[in-house]
């Protein structure tokens, strides 16, 4: 006489879990609603559901940084199954969950995310101070955007201290923009904040000079007015309405800086402003430069070799048909040597000299290799010294 087993239901056994050790922003995960949340791998014996799919489909879909999820430890089943711990950012559903076949990435029931999303500095990054700490204060990652994310320490920060900017992004499920800042007093104090709970302390200015944009022909083709911040002015230096700005400013080239920024539209500065030196112009006073329009700039940007800074005020030049045709090509496209050899560069040709705005001429270095290993990119980079 023989009998019948009574067939038993064969479960999962672990052969591996370990806590993940990778950088904690990159296990930050959505559900997408494929799979169910368990008291362990689900495939084990008495696992239980914390939440169902449906539940896990709605946190995916939710528009709260408070439903994602951390993974935090990783298992392997004996049939090469692979689960991850997860917890979400709110802490109110913690399990396991399923996660595909392969320890290197994020499958079956979630998803790899990014929290924020990088955002567009303001046009002016210093200056900023906290409108209410109480209310808004710096985070060490913006509130929400990890697991058990903190505030950060403020213990250096002074009432009165200023903010300069130097990231910004936005919660990709809110869409709230939040601005990175350092404390321009004491560089410890920086963190995440609110970028509602900044406010620009306007600087004082201390007078203004007027810009005039003219053409070839000599004629007016707009006009900008530069507040000069007190900020810029030289320590110790009194600002009169009639002083040269040579003797009262810290950088003569932010005025450079400030022309370039207000062009009139439709035109950019042309190479030919050359020896234009604001060190003479005075407060209260007017500074002419001479513009294209854009239609002839083409985008050539102008390095010293010795710094590697940008030449200010000489960013657009007059091409010839020539140069601009020499200067052209396909994006991507190697520069070939021979425009480096070409006559525009040698003494005498169109970019072979340039003034500088504050005295004296930079001359075209062919010798530097970053001038020679160059592509075509929108933007041509030729190197002065």
């Amino acid at each position: 006489m023989h009998h019948h087993n009574a067939s038993a239901k064969t479960y999962a056994r672990v052969t591996s879990n370990r806590l993940m050790t990778s950088e904690p922003g990159q296990r930050n995960v959505v559900t997408n609603g494929t799979n169910a949340l368990y008291t362990k791998a689900g495939t084990l014996r008495g696992a239980r559901v914390v939440a169902s799919k449906s539940t896990l489909a709605q946190l995916g879909n939710s528009k709260s940084s408070q439903k994602y999820f951390r993974a935090y430890r990783v298992a392997t089943t004996n049939r090469g199954s692979v689960y991850y711990k997860v917890v979400s950012f709110d802490q109110q559903y913690r399990g396991w969950i399923y996660g595909g076949t392969s320890t290197a990435a994020f499958g079956g029931g979630i998803t790899t995310t990014d929290t924020m999303t990088s955002a567009a500095l303001p046009s002016s990054t210093t200056g900023y101070s906290l409108v209410d700490i109480n209310k808004n204060t710096l985070w060490e990652s913006p509130k929400w955007s990890q697991y058990l994310a903190k505030q950060s320490d403020m213990s250096g920060y002074k009432a009165g201290d200023t903010f300069k900017i130097i990231g910004a992004a936005t919660k990709s499920r809110e869409g709230w923009l939040y601005y990175q800042v350092v404390d321009e007093n004491n560089a410890n104090v920086t963190g995440w904040v609110f970028a509602d709970g900044l406010k620009q302390t306007t600087p004082t200015t201390v007078g203004s000079v007027t810009i005039n944009y003219d053409n070839a022909a000599g004629q007016v083709v707009g006009t900008a007015k530069w507040d000069i911040p007190s900020s810029a002015v030289k320590t110790g230096a009194t600002v009169a309405t009639g002083s040269k700005l040579g003797d009262v400013l810290n950088n003569i080239s932010d005025l450079w800086t400030a022309a370039t920024a207000k062009v009139p539209a439709g035109y950019a500065i042309s190479s030919n402003t050359g020896a234009l030196s604001p060190a003479n112009v005075t407060v209260g006073g007017s500074f002419s430069v001479q513009v294209i329009p854009v239609a002839n700039a083409q985008k050539v940007e102008f390095f010293s070799t010795k710094s590697g800074q940008a030449l200010v005020g000489v960013t657009n030049p007059t091409l010839t048909t020539a140069d601009q045709t020499l200067l052209s090509g396909k994006t991507g496209d190697k520069i070939p040597s021979s425009v480096w050899t070409n006559a525009t560069f040698k003494a005498g040709g169109n970019l072979y000299s340039i003034a500088n705005p504050n005295g004296g001429s930079f001359v075209f270095d062919a010798e530097t290799t970053a001038a020679r290993n160059t592509t075509f990119d929108g933007t041509v980079t030729l190197f002065y010294k």
